[in-house]
């Protein structure tokens, strides 16, 4: 009776897992690298049309930049641009897209191609010259990224900002 007992139970038991088969597997699995690189991308191809989008409702007619940054000029000295290595001092007002004002700064100094801060800086430098003055739609990525400027810039914002070179 009691191997009769044991028979029955391990037949329930073996007939239960049959019967829930183990999920199938595919040989396209996503791989987490290429999930997160289709979300960025995505993510950037929204902003860029929300950049456009406003860029196009204020009536700006501007210059793409590498990254996505779209750049009105509103003073242009017709000068040369600086280049890879100048020293360059420019005064920027940071804003939100939505206008909210992050912060300003009258004297952000640096070499081009050397600087450690956000890629919008440089890229905008490469195309104005003393005594220019433009406006430059970002994207989150050319401006701070994920993670924001804690207290100051949120994360993941998209950026107006106001950037002007003195003649010194």
């Amino acid at each position: 009776m009691r191997i009769l007992s044991y028979i029955l139970l391990s037949s329930v038991f073996f007939v239960s897992c049959w019967s829930n088969p183990r999920p199938k597997t595919s040989s396209d699995d996503v791989v987490l690298e290429d999930a997160l690189r289709d979300q960025t991308q995505a993510r950037f191809n929204a902003e860029f049309e929300i950049l456009d989008s406003l860029s196009t409702s204020w009536g700006w007619s501007p210059d793409t930049l590498v990254g996505g940054v779209l750049l009105q000029k509103v003073v242009d000295k017709n000068q040369t641009a600086n280049a890879v290595d100048d020293d360059v001092e420019l005064r920027v007002k940071v804003s939100l897209a939505n206008g909210n004002h992050c912060f300003t700064n009258d004297s952000l100094r640096f070499s081009i191609g050397h600087f450690d801060g956000p890629k919008v800086f440089e890229e905008v430098a490469k195309h104005i010259s003393p005594g220019d003055s433009v406006v430059a739609l970002v994207p989150s990525e050319m401006g701070f990224g994920v993670r924001g400027y804690p207290g100051l810039v949120p994360p993941g914002a998209m950026l107006l900002i106001e950037i002007s070179q003195p003649i010194r």
